[in-house]
């Protein structure tokens, strides 16, 4: 019984690696410094934590929940911020699965998992309500972004901090190394699935 489950979770990692690392290798921003490094175990143990954080129907469904009850809000933020939605999407999912009322441990909260002082420092004080959590989250991403110009590396300071991340980077920092990075890549991955095949339908 082991066996066959090493043999069928070796297959998913399989699975995964060709629809998520490959894409994102090409979207890549071209520097040496951001260059993904080698297949590592570190990287495959982050893949196997995000291949066990959640099953493709449970994301599903909390990506139509995010579709069904933010979907025009967080694309009309994305306009504003110059992101991705889908980014958005898959960053609330990750950070909250949706739950309004979200709290971590660290003091982050609402959909975006955004801590108070960081709404404040965006300019947004009521984070508790969920609009201006999802402007928060969204304006502060775009912050990462223009800071690190790497989408992966934004994703990493979204979760550790900008500082943690730009310290690590002198010691030769590979965000793929991170379940979080891959959890957004497997959100990201049933939202273009999901997308295509209402297309087809």
């Amino acid at each position: 019984m082991k066996t066959i489950l090493k043999f069928l979770t070796s297959v998913f990692l399989s699975a995964v690696i060709v629809v998520c690392i490959a894409p994102h290798y090409g979207n890549r921003l071209q520097s040496a410094l951001y260059y993904p490094k080698p297949y590592s175990q570190t990287v495959q143990r982050a893949i196997v934590k995000s291949v066990h954080w959640a099953k493709d129907e449970e994301i599903l469904r909390l990506v139509n929940r995010a579709e069904k009850k933010y979907g025009s809000q967080i694309d009309e933020i994305s306009k504003t911020y110059y992101t991705n939605p889908k980014d958005i999407k898959a960053i609330a999912i990750v950070e909250s699965l949706m739950h309004e009322a979200a709290k971590s441990r660290e003091g982050a909260i609402g959909l975006m998992g955004v801590k108070r002082t960081t709404g404040a420092e965006m300019g947004f004080k009521n984070v508790d309500h969920p609009i201006g959590n999802l402007k928060a989250g969204t304006k502060y991403y775009r912050m990462l972004l223009k800071r690190f110009n790497d989408r992966d590396l934004a994703l990493a300071a979204y979760n550790l901090g900008p500082e943690k991340v730009q310290r690590r980077l002198s010691r030769g920092f590979d965000p793929e190394t991170m379940d979080y990075v891959w959890k957004i890549r497997r959100v990201m991955y049933v939202i273009n699935r999901s997308e295509a095949q209402r297309r087809f339908d």
